[in-house]
């Protein structure tokens, strides 16, 4: 049985065009142009800012390719019908900077939700073929550990870091990760900036239209400890009637640990 699929702005889902037809679809800083000819699909993008005036998502089939743009052509014995976009997260881990610090004393713990911008895979259906893939928004790179040679590579954003998930915008462009943080240290847990591993998260979408992501947990053992995650499964708790859209890039350490460095946690 196919998924249940009641939110408006569901954009993953297939869209078939007749031939010379085109359609165009926002997601959020993202415009994406298709167009079907008897043997070619032709594919174009642009990012744009986000006015209040622009919806964070639209579809129309009356805008063909904008003129200034370079359209890439995919070419067939004959055309497939169809096309689809699937939501993933990004290849490299994410550091988010919370907006304000946050605060947590010995042995408290607290679920944030914190987003994260998605990538959009871009497919053929019918029959099925992955042209390409395309990141919503442009994060800048930054470099996540205790010195210039240990650590990783990773993207920067920012985010709000709600703890009510009652107060979670509708945005269709990126994906919520619950985020349970445990202080089993003796002393009071500040972080600015934490970074989240996304290529170990699936993608999941709800009934409200928003995309949602595996929880994980930060274990915070004491100053001169290594912070580790863990991954876990999303509940009807986060979020109700979750569907699985695409799975994680890749498959996490023995025992779902995943390092995170304790630098984090500074201002």
């Amino acid at each position: 049985m196919a998924p249940k699929h009641t939110a408006a702005n569901a954009w993953w889902l297939p869209v078939e065009l007749d031939i010379d037809s085109c359609r165009n679809i926002n997601i959020g800083t993202l415009s994406l142009y298709f167009k079907r000819q008897q043997q070619q699909w032709l594919l174009a993008h642009e990012r744009v800012n986000v006015s209040p005036e622009r919806e964070l998502f639209s579809s129309t089939a009356a805008l063909c390719m904008p003129p200034q743009l370079t359209a890439e052509r995919y070419i067939f014995r004959q055309s497939p019908a169809a096309f689809c976009l699937t939501p993933v997260l990004m290849d490299r881990p994410v550091v988010v900077k919370t907006l304000q610090p946050v605060h947590i004393p010995p042995g408290e713990q607290t679920t944030l939700y914190i987003s994260s911008p998605v990538s959009v895979r871009v497919s053929l259906q019918q029959p099925e073929h992955l042209l390409q893939e395309i990141a919503i928004m442009r994060l800048s790179d930054t470099w996540f550990g205790p010195t210039t040679q240990a650590g990783e590579l990773c993207y920067a954003d920012k985010t709000h870091a709600r703890y009510n998930k009652h107060e979670l915008p509708l945005r269709p462009h990126r994906a919520i990760t619950p985020v349970m943080i445990q202080n089993n240290a003796r002393q009071i847990l500040s972080l600015s900036k934490i970074s989240i591993p996304v290529p170990y998260l699936a993608v999941y979408s709800a009934d409200d239209g928003n995309l949602w992501t595996d929880p994980i947990t930060l274990l915070h053992e004491g100053p001169h400890n290594l912070a580790r995650f863990k991954t876990g499964t999303l509940s009807a708790h986060d979020a109700s009637g979750v569907n699985l859209i695409s799975s994680a890039r890749a498959v996490p350490e023995k025992h779902s640990l995943i390092r995170a460095f304790t630098h984090i946690f500074t201002d």
